[in-house]
C-alpha cells in the first residue's frame, strides 16, 4: 500500500523503496525547474493501475461516501481507500484521465508529482518533484519558480505536502490505537459481478463493531477526546461502498470498445 520513503544518492530510488506513483524523485531546484511550469488539466493516469490509495483521519468523512475504507495488516498500519477490485485496476478512472465525477480524490493522488522525503544522512523532511510525473511542461502559465523564488502555485503545493504528512502521522497513531485494543480483523469481500462473476477480495483488515462497541469506557471517553469516534463509524458506513464497486466495473463491461 502506498506509503512515503527516503530518496536514494542520486535523488531516485530503488523500484521497491519508492511511495507508490513515483519512480524518480529528486528536490526542487530553482536551477534545473526554473523554466517548468505545471499542466493546468489534471490527468490521473497515473494512478490507473493501483486499486488502493492510503487516505488520513481528514479525509474519511468524505471518502467514506465513494469508497470502501479498509486497513492494512502489515505494519505501520495504514487507512486506504478501495478504488477497484483487482489488482492493478482504478475504476475511479476514465481513459481520458479524468476521475470519476462527484467522487472524493484522495489528498495521496492530488499530492503528486510532489511529495515531502528525507535525504540520506539527514531526517529533514524537503520537498521533491517525480521528474518522470509527465504532469510538467515548459512554460510560464503556472511557473515553479519566479525569479528564482517558489512561485504561488509551488508554495500551495509544498504546504499541501507538509499538511499531508502531518495529517499521516496523526492517522498512524489512530491506526495504531486500533490495533493496540485489538479492534482490527482478516475481512474478506465477496462480490458478484454483473456477469455472474464471482471475486473474493483479501488481504485487509476493518474494525470489528462488536468489539469496538465493547471497549472499556475509560478507552471510548479519551478516543471521544481525541475525535477518533466518528472515524470509526466512518469506516463501518463505507463497507456499503463495495455495491459502487461493482456498479462500476459493470458500467466499464457495458462501454462500447474504442
Amino acid at each position: 500500500m502506498a506509503s512515503d520513503s527516503r530518496t536514494n544518492g542520486n535523488g531516485g530510488g530503488g523500484a521497491a523503496s519508492l511511495p507508490l506513483f513515483y519512480r524518480r524523485p529528486r528536490p526542487l531546484n530553482a536551477e534545473l525547474d526554473g523554466s517548468k511550469s505545471l499542466k493546468a488539466l489534471p490527468d490521473f493516469r497515473y494512478a490507473a493501475s493501483t486499486n488502493s490509495v492510503a487516505i488520513n483521519n481528514v479525509e474519511f468523512t468524505l471518502a467514506m461516501r465513494s469508497y470502501p475504507i479498509v486497513f492494512t495488516p502489515a505494519e505501520p498500519r495504514s487507512a486506504v481507500a478501495v478504488l477497484g477490485l483487482t489488482d492493478g485496476d482504478n475504476l475511479f478512472i476514465g481513459g481520458d484521465g479524468a476521475w470519476q465525477p462527484d467522487c472524493y480524490i484522495p489528498a495521496y493522488v492530488r499530492r503528486y508529482p510532489f511529495i515531502l522525503m528525507e535525504q540520506p544522512g539527514s531526517s529533514e523532511l524537503i520537498v521533491c518533484v517525480d521528474e518522470e510525473a509527465g504532469l510538467l511542461e515548459d512554460g510560464a502559465a503556472r511557473p515553479l519558480f519566479v525569479e528564482g523564488k517558489p512561485s504561488e502555485a509551488l508554495r500551495q503545493a509544498m504546504e499541501f505536502c507538509r499538511a499531508f504528512h502531518a495529517e499521516n502521522q496523526a492517522t498512524l497513531a489512530f491506526t495504531r490505537a486500533l490495533a493496540e485494543q485489538g479492534l482490527l480483523v482478516r475481512n474478506e469481500a465477496r462480490v458478484t459481478l454483473r456477469n455472474g462473476r464471482q471475486l473474493t477480495l483479501g488481504g485487509f483488515e476493518v474494525i470489528d463493531e462488536a468489539k469496538f462497541n465493547a471497549l472499556p469506557d475509560a478507552v471510548f471517553l479519551d478516543w471521544r477526546r481525541r475525535g477518533w469516534l466518528h472515524l470509526v463509524y466512518c469506516q463501518l458506513l463505507s463497507m456499503a461502498n463495495w455495491s459502487r464497486l461493482v456498479d462500476l466495473e459493470a458500467k466499464r463491461g457495458a462501454a462500447p470498445s474504442a
